[in-house]
């Protein structure tokens, strides 16, 4: 992906308007065969570093889904999403379960390597 478009990517992931960070969430369907691996494992790390953050739950709810786009497409290799599991339980809806047990044996498994 062109590094200009990437960058903007970038800045509206990190947005203080929720529904630009939504958006750009929600971009990630449209052009995650695009990404190189290293551009998809940074967007990767990103999100799983934003998604314990996010006061929003419709964008919580997109971060979520672009991590399972890149899930996939087999772009989130090497990704540590090992951060979700900062997201409490109250905050985690209906519309984010099945995204959460999507990623539940990858969140336990970087929690035993890290106690480890």
């Amino acid at each position: 992906m062109e590094s200009k478009y990437y960058l903007d990517f970038l800045r509206d992931l990190l947005s203080v308007d929720e529904a630009v960070r939504t958006e750009a969430s929600d971009r990630v369907q449209d052009f995650v065969n695009l990404l190189s691996d290293t551009q998809a494992r940074v967007v990767g790390d990103l999100i799983a570093m934003l998604a314990p953050h996010e006061e929003s739950r419709v964008a919580l709810e997109a971060l979520l889904h672009a991590l399972s786009d890149l899930d996939g497409c087999g772009k989130l290799e090497g990704v540590d999403i090992s951060p979700l599991r900062e997201i409490s339980e109250s905050r985690i809806y209906v519309e984010h379960r099945d995204y959460m047990d999507e990623f539940a044996e990858r969140i336990a498994g970087a929690s035993n390597s890290t106690a480890e």
